[in-house]
């Protein structure tokens, strides 16, 4: 069984474990590590109620497995825990955003992922997604530019 819901204030511990793991499982060795030691289960615990765009979790029977969030016509977020990658939730998440991005009235949606994320890349592309370019990220902090870090950035159309 797999679902969609909106997030509540009671998924909150565990939308955080879930950003907090996958993040690390995206992000590590691919980002400066000064911005992965950042990057504490504390950090998600305090970022996940101040979320301000639409969230969406994504249930199987053992629970919330994974969360999407995006704002406007941009996907800011989908992550899985590792025990339920490869069951399709990844694949209803997506489709959840994709079709709320299209009621707002927008025809295309954007995404990014970090260079050298092959996981997201392949899931993107049988995904539909297609590469329109890439970014060079600054750092959240302080906005100073950090070499070695981009960001591929994605769009499908609706």
């Amino acid at each position: 069984m797999i679902a969609v819901r909106p997030m509540r204030a009671g998924d909150h511990a565990r939308v955080a474990e879930i950003w907090h793991e996958g993040w690390h499982d995206a992000h590590d060795g691919l980002v400066p590590d000064a911005l992965s030691r950042l990057r504490t289960p504390d950090a998600f615990r305090k970022a996940v109620p101040k979320l301000t765009r639409p969230v969406r979790v994504g249930l199987t029977e053992g629970g919330i497995g994974g969360f999407v969030a995006w704002q406007d016509d941009g996907i800011d977020y989908l992550f899985l825990a590792r025990a339920v990658r490869g069951t399709g939730l990844a694949q209803a998440l997506m489709a959840r955003a994709e079709a709320e991005i299209a009621a707002a009235g927008h025809t295309v949606a954007r995404i990014d992922h970090v260079e050298g994320n092959a996981r997201a890349a392949r899931f993107y592309a049988r995904e539909g997604w297609r590469r329109i370019g890439h970014e060079d990220e600054r750092w959240p902090e302080t906005g100073d530019s950090i070499g070695g870090w981009r960001s591929i950035l994605l769009e499908k159309r609706l």
